[in-house]
């Protein structure tokens, strides 16, 4: 007699990948949990659908800004532990880290976001963070390494690459966050196939609630 999926080897289950806008996470956990550290090989476990083998975590960041020429001391440090934390992070079973970069864009606005007059406004940037996600996620459904995957942005540029992994054959479930000035496009939720609060995840966690669909795994690196 077949088994039922929960005594299925987790290789023979079926595959799911996590692609995690680190920024975006970073955002709703502060708002959730705050300062506290987040257990991300704990969190990537809980986003994968109940019975499915998480087959890999793709998290996608960018290391402070750097200036090439003269950084101070405050931006050579800042650099360096995020580096050493994406490191750590690249480590963990089944994860990869992919990584954009930060650059100075000069707008015209208001210091602070209020009044005075307009002038040249350096605000710093994270850059080539959603190509690569987009890039990835479209990747992974044409290549079919995942039919399903769990989405941690709020985006919309990521419509199309949505568009296309659907197209592909892949389910893409976003997790969403709606609190304060962390939120998430109209487009991106219509057009995803599956949405989950994140905060519901995030309280979970917070109030250390068993993840009851999987076994116990050892605890890992903590970043996030």
């Amino acid at each position: 007699m077949q088994g039922s999926p929960a005594d299925t080897a987790w290789t023979e289950r079926p595959r799911s990948v996590g692609l995690i806008d680190a920024q975006y996470l970073r955002a709703a956990k502060f708002k959730v949990i705050g300062d506290k550290a987040l257990d991300l090989l704990d969190f990537s476990e809980r986003i994968v659908p109940r019975y499915h083998w998480r087959f890999r975590t793709y998290y996608f960041d960018a290391p402070p800004y750097r200036p090439r020429n003269n950084p101070t001391a405050d931006q050579s440090k800042k650099f360096d532990e995020k580096e050493a934390e994406l490191k750590a992070i690249s480590r963990l079973d089944r994860f990869i880290v992919r990584k954009g970069y930060c650059k100075i864009t000069n707008r015209k606005g208001r210091a602070l976001d209020h009044g005075g007059a307009l002038g040249n406004v350096s605000i710093i940037e994270q850059k080539m963070v959603d190509v690569l996600l987009a890039t990835e996620m479209t990747r992974i459904a044409w290549s079919k390494e995942a039919l399903h995957i769990s989405l941690v942005a709020g985006d919309s540029d990521y419509v199309a690459a949505v568009q296309a992994a659907r197209t592909a054959g892949a389910i893409v479930r976003l997790y969403y966050f709606r609190g304060g000035d962390t939120s998430f496009g109209d487009r991106l939720f219509d057009e995803v196939d599956e949405r989950v609060d994140l905060g519901e995840v995030l309280t979970a966690i917070r109030d250390k609630k068993p993840d009851h669909r999987r076994h116990a795994h050892p605890s890992s690196a903590k970043a996030a």
